[in-house]
């Protein structure tokens, strides 16, 4: 049983709460669910949607259509009315001059006058919805009812009260007036799961893997984790700093590793622009360093709450200068927390800058989860000295003494004996700046080949998911985000009766070349699909593995994937028997702009 639910109104109608609410209801009912959420670059204004998407199968993904859409304004009909099959609108809303579709279901009900009727304000509409989107599926009230309560218990209990009277007021409406979808659900399970987004988990892992610092200048779509971390400050005795930009967010960042905590950094893809030159710093004087960048559409300030997987080449290039780093793409939730709690290790144990490469559509979509195996994050914190002896007259610590693996000794400040030079200068073994040439090629090997042969063992290789390569008649390479719907794609494909195989890579640097080529051995068509225009990493592949795709399946208008969309391109390719054109762009059917609704007479 599937079933797909759109919220839909303006900025500031409590969507965003509604949708979370609503999944929290299916998800406590034993349904797997994800909710996408999308807005434009508005405070107020513009057009905000969540769609809620619940099965009994596991679902990775949004999709293109709606069994019912809430919508609590007229935009919302006016935008979903091509992926709808019933419309639940406000009474009060004139849609007389909006086109309707014969096959869609218009039910208006009085959202306003049921909300004035139990005392609610205006803004309390939303609430009025999510029971009326309840009743439609005959889901039970009582669980919304339990929901509610540990939502609000705290804010008093006129607060739950009044939420529960709107929320009811909804429901029994629809049920009085036989307003029904085609699809009824029912509660399968009394299982728990978490109901969570991507920035949580990466907050959650990294607090899981020792984090004791944070910084970060607020930037859309990594805002939330800074909101996350402040909230859970004080409960796991964390530092956590908003600052004056983000080159002061790098800057302290930095400082905090030197002076031994565990340290990180979130921004988006222009802030960590600013980050740049620092990142360059932190290699330099070996510092460990977690960055996590949350992709947004560029360049410049580009789309701020639209998708992309644009800054891949950025992240492997950025700051001058040859040094080692890795980059890290979780694909899900569960791997949000866990790479989260491996860039702290990998960060100190290789003394290395670490970067968290996610986006906006995992970064900010909710989805139910099981919940982290904890057991599993282990702290390793490498090479730190806690004391030293002695040092010999005229003689100091050699904090940057050449070892076999290229990573020496860290003593923080206050180690007695450990007294050390930390500068962005090229340098000696103690860290005296110097321009010996034969130094400078030392200090190079040191800081990068040396230490990638043990770094590439903790590398994970890409993991394959649906038919094995063998049998598989095309294989679909993604990285990062993509793992979402293309998980969703394989079902739809196997319906199709396509036998399809996907390769996700979530390590994304360094590349070891032997199990990247192994991954897609004997495939007979591969399709690298990716939210950007240049198939970046595609590039990385060919460039490090000598791994060519065959096909380029991209999309860079903002939103992510539509598993559907992928189907239905590689069904396209099948019948042209794999032959055309290499690059395949995908472009939305409706040309609609959420950021301007009076330029459609809205």
């Amino acid at each position: 049983m599937e079933f797909t639910c759109k919220i839909a109104g303006q900025a500031g109608a409590g969507v965003m709460t509604t949708g979370r609410l609503m999944i929290k209801c299916f998800t406590r009912g034993g349904y797997n669910a994800v909710g996408y959420p999308e807005y434009p670059s508005l405070i107020r204004g513009g057009h905000n949607t969540v769609q809620i998407r619940v099965s009994t199968e596991r679902i990775n993904s949004p999709v293109q259509t709606n069994d019912v859409v809430i919508a609590l304004n007229k935009d919302a009909v006016f935008y979903h009315m091509e992926t709808s099959g019933l419309i639940i609108y406000d009474q009060l809303t004139d849609i007389s001059k909006i086109k309707t579709r014969a096959e869609v279901k218009m039910h208006p009900i009085p959202l306003s006058k049921l909300t004035q009727e139990v005392g609610g304000t205006e803004q309390m509409k939303n609430t009025v919805a999510l029971g009326a989107a309840l009743a439609v599926v005959d889901y039970p009230f009582d669980v919304l009812e339990k929901i509610m309560h540990d939502e609000f218990d705290r804010k008093g209990p006129e607060v739950v009260k009044m939420n529960l009277s709107a929320a009811k007021a909804g429901y029994d409406f629809v049920k009085n007036n036989n307003i029904k979808s085609s699809k009824k659900l029912k509660p399968v399970s009394n299982d728990r799961k978490l109901v969570i987004t991507g920035n949580e988990a990466i907050t959650l892992g990294a607090i899981q893997g020792g984090v004791k610092f944070y910084s970060a200048y607020p930037m859309t779509p990594a805002t939330t984790i800074l909101h996350y971390m402040i909230e859970n400050e004080k409960k796991f005795g964390l530092v956590v700093k908003q600052t004056e930009d983000e080159i002061a967010a790098m800057g302290y960042a930095i400082g905090a590793a030197y002076a031994g905590a565990r340290a990180m950094v979130g921004t988006s893809g222009g802030g960590f622009a600013l980050m740049a030159e620092m990142l360059g710093l932190a290699a330099m004087t070996e510092t460990p360093l977690v960055v996590a960048i949350a992709q947004r559409i560029g360049p410049s300030t580009g789309m701020p709450t639209w998708t992309e997987q644009g800054d891949l080449r950025f992240v492997l290039h950025a700051s001058q200068g040859d040094f080692l780093r890795v980059v890290l793409a979780p694909g899900d939730v569960q791997e949000c927390f866990f790479l989260a709690a491996k860039a702290l290790n990998l960060a100190e144990k290789y003394q290395i800058p670490v970067i968290i490469l996610t986006d906006k559509h995992l970064g900010e979509t909710v989805f139910s989860t099981e919940t982290f195996n904890h057991k599993k994050v282990k702290i390793e914190r490498g090479k730190i000295v806690k004391e030293l002896p002695a040092m010999p007259p005229m003689t100091r610590w050699k904090r940057y003494a050449f070892t076999e693996d290229g990573i020496s000794d860290r003593a923080f400040p206050g180690t007695p004996n450990g007294i050390h030079v930390a500068s962005s200068y090229e340098h000696d073994e103690h860290g005296f700046s110097s321009e010996s040439f034969s130094m400078r090629t030392k200090q190079v090997q040191k800081r990068g080949m040396k230490k990638l042969a043990a770094l590439l063992s903790e590398i994970d290789p890409p993991k394959a998911y649906g038919a094995s390569a063998k049998d598989a008649e095309v294989v679909l390479i993604g990285w990062g985000s993509q793992k979402l719907s293309i998980l969703d794609a394989l079902s739809l494909l196997e319906k199709k009766g396509i036998k399809a195989k996907f390769v996700h890579f979530n390590h994304i640097h360094p590349l070891d070349q032997k199990t990247a080529k192994k991954a897609v051995h004997g495939a007979k068509v591969t399709i690298m699909v990716e939210n950007n225009s240049s198939a970046q990493f595609a590039g990385v592949l060919k460039e490090c593995a000598c791994i060519n795709m065959d096909f380029h399946l991209l999309k860079y208008d903002g939103r992510p994937f539509f598993p559907e969309e992928i189907a239905e391109e590689v069904e396209k390719l099948k019948k042209a028997g794999y032959k055309g054109q290499k690059e395949i762009v995908i472009m939305e059917k409706d040309d609609l702009e959420y950021y301007q609704p009076s330029k459609y007479g809205l």
